[in-house]
């Protein structure tokens, strides 16, 4: 079905299908980090938001599943495009029944491991490494969360965190030379761990409460959590300098899911993977 599709809507593209992945990507970018502010908000004592969370996190969720869909017709490898479209049919059958929350998630977990096998072959040891992590948490987190295993919940969390720590091996450009790292991209990231260390330990109670609320992280250290805030700017920064947008959009979507412990966090987290490992397939 996803090779016929792609045979119909490829040629109307006319070349373009790179960048209408991108842009899906891009959107659902926007509306998860829409999403994690909202709920931020929401939950903050003294504001009050006119948007309740519920409708904010299902709209963030559909477009999710739509850019999900919209890369799986448009990418030219078949078995990519399979993996892509049971995430987003899935993540939409997930709004319709919570019925389907435990196919979504076996399915989210399968496509996003398609989609990472197959990308795998073009990845370096490191790349293909953090991928792999990434991988993990989100079959850990559905399996804490929708599966109901709740003593994985810290692992989970942890695993997460470590994963979004781990980006940056995809916005690296030769992991054999020092010389063409991109030292303000460190140094971004070397300050977002020292901020997050010091807030962390000034003021605890805010500090968890956000993680737990914008995030959903539990069980996890400061300084796992203040990892995972180091990686997720070094790549954002390095994404930004060279204009690597769906890079940019690809860490944006696990930074902003948080612990993929339900389907709205496992949808984007499983989504920015793909982006991910596809801009690393791409160099």
């Amino acid at each position: 079905m996803t090779a016929a599709l792609q045979q119909r809507v490829r040629p109307l593209l006319h070349g373009g299908s790179h960048s209408l992945a991108d842009l899906a990507v891009g959107a659902a970018a926007v509306a998860v980090a829409a999403r994690y502010f909202a709920v931020l908000f929401v939950n903050a004592p003294g504001y009050e938001v006119p948007v309740a969370p519920g409708p904010v996190t299902v709209a963030s969720t559909a477009v999710v599943a739509a850019a999900a869909i919209a890369v799986a017709v448009t990418d030219a490898d078949p078995l990519t495009g399979i993996g892509l479209l049971f995430v987003g049919v899935f993540g939409l059958l997930s709004l319709l029944s919570s019925a389907a929350a435990l196919p979504a998630a076996a399915a989210i977990v399968l496509g996003t491991a398609t989609v990472a096998a197959v990308t795998g072959r073009q990845l370096d040891f490191v790349s293909a490494g953090a991928a792999a992590l990434l991988v993990a948490a989100l079959s850990i987190g559905l399996a804490s969360g929708v599966g109901g295993w709740t003593d994985l919940r810290s692992v989970a969390s942890n695993v997460a965190l470590l994963g979004i720590a781990s980006t940056p091996a995809f916005a690296a450009t030769d992991w054999r030379s020092l010389s063409t790292a991109d030292w303000g991209a460190v140094i971004g990231g070397l300050a977002a761990f020292a901020v997050v260390l010091s807030v962390g330990r000034a003021v605890p109670f805010v500090t968890g409460a956000v993680t737990l609320t914008g995030t959903g992280v539990v069980g996890t250290s400061l300084p796992v959590i203040a990892l995972a805030a180091a990686g997720a700017v070094t790549t954002a920064s390095a994404a930004s300098r060279t204009r690597r947008w769906p890079l940019l959009a690809g860490v944006a979507l696990v930074a902003f899911a948080g612990v993929p412990a339900s389907l709205p966090r496992a949808l984007p987290f499983a989504l920015g993977i793909a982006a991910l490992t596809a801009q690393e397939g791409r160099r």
